[in-house]
């Protein structure tokens, strides 16, 4: 009886080479369950491996295996196309990359009835040149090299700053948040295997307001700040709540909330100090003249470096955000109403203070 053969990688070859030298050739294709001619001969073309590898072809069984696409040159140009076009950050999707196929394909002295630009042959062009749909992603990506430049770079600042002449009490970390009024998530545990997996909508899903969090340095929780969308602007500071025409933190909002959080400053000897992320309305040139007026000194976390260096967003959001989301979701299993049409009831704008306060209540210092 026959074994069925198998393929292998050029990266799985190169692999298996390095890791096989200074060892037992025996031994190591028996570990590996690998035919010893075929490590030795993979042995012998070392070299073009290395060469396949240096070329990008690290995925591929062999050079030059496989059935060959029809029309390269026309790939070729279709591949750039999608590179430049990605390039200028412009969206790129299945159905363009299809119309331009046809358009260039004349040029190329390829006929209609010989090339459809099917479905087909689109999964097989992003497959042969590893390009695949993907999702718009808001978080910016830094090289290691820049992370490591950047960082450096923020403790050299920081180094030079006399903390001294800061009270503990004077020095807020903050960060701004959105809160969602629907299910914030759409994953769940659920069986293996299952074809179906139904998560119920409440219609609301998009609605938000923003809440603004902060610490002080001397371990005080500073009540949060909700912002949220209303006709006339009001902040009623038992409650924390600031309507204003828009739902997210404007100069004017961040402006009214350092005129809570740093009174005293504005009126003693003191400074105060913002630890805050490069957000345009923080770095803006007003809110700069702004802070400069009341004495309030401010540090910047670099862009891309968040993640790695502010505070909130390495100790504080996360867990504040799974505990809110806990408070989200037994409202909806338990308190939410319908109306008479069947449609989930909105939430009032106190139930999401009851949830930013519960939530905010459980961050303690063991986070």
């Amino acid at each position: 009886m026959s074994t069925k053969r198998k393929s292998y990688s050029v990266e799985y070859k190169r692999r298996i080479m390095e890791d096989s030298w200074g060892q037992n050739l025996h031994a190591f294709c028996k570990e590996k369950m690998l035919n010893m001619r075929l490590v030795r001969k993979w042995r012998a073309e070392y070299g073009k491996l290395i060469e396949q590898v240096e070329k990008g072809n690290a995925k591929k069984r062999k050079c030059g295996s496989g059935r060959q696409p029809l029309f390269s040159e026309l790939e070729d140009l279709i591949c750039e196309w999608v590179v430049d076009r990605r390039a200028k950050a412009l969206v790129v999707n299945r159905a363009q990359i299809q119309e331009f196929a046809l358009a260039m394909a004349p040029h190329f002295d390829v006929a209609h009835e010989d090339f459809k630009a099917s479905p087909h042959w689109l999964n097989n062009f992003l497959q042969r040149n590893e390009l695949s749909l993907r999702r718009s992603t808001t978080l910016f990506r830094l090289e290691d090299a820049q992370v490591i430049e950047r960082a450096l770079a923020f403790k050299s600042f920081i180094d030079n700053i006399k903390f001294s002449k800061y009270n503990l009490s004077n020095m807020i970390a903050m960060d701004e948040t959105a809160v969602f009024m629907g299910q914030s998530s759409q994953t769940t545990i659920e069986q293996r295997g299952v074809s179906s997996v139904y998560i119920p909508s409440t219609a609301y899903e998009s609605a938000r307001v923003t809440c603004i969090l902060a610490i002080r340095l001397d371990g005080t929780k500073i009540t949060p700040l909700i912002i949220s969308k209303g006709k006339k602007e009001k902040i009623e500071r038992v409650s924390g709540i600031l309507e204003t025409e828009k739902a997210w933190a404007t100069q004017a909002v961040i402006r009214k909330w350092v005129d809570l959080m740093l009174p005293l400053v504005m009126r003693g000897g003191q400074r105060g100090l913002l630890v805050w992320d490069a957000a345009s309305t923080h770095r803006a040139k007003d809110m700069k003249s702004f802070l400069h007026e009341r004495k309030i000194d401010q540090v910047m976390i670099p862009t891309g470096m968040t993640a790695y260096l502010q505070t909130l967003d390495i100790a504080i959001n996360k867990p504040f955000k799974e505990y809110l989301r806990m408070e989200v979701n037994d409202y909806i299993e338990n308190r939410m109403v319908r109306n008479q049409r069947g449609n989930f009831v909105k939430p009032k704008l106190q139930e999401i203070v009851t949830w930013v306060k519960k939530s905010w209540e459980k961050i303690t210092e063991l986070h």
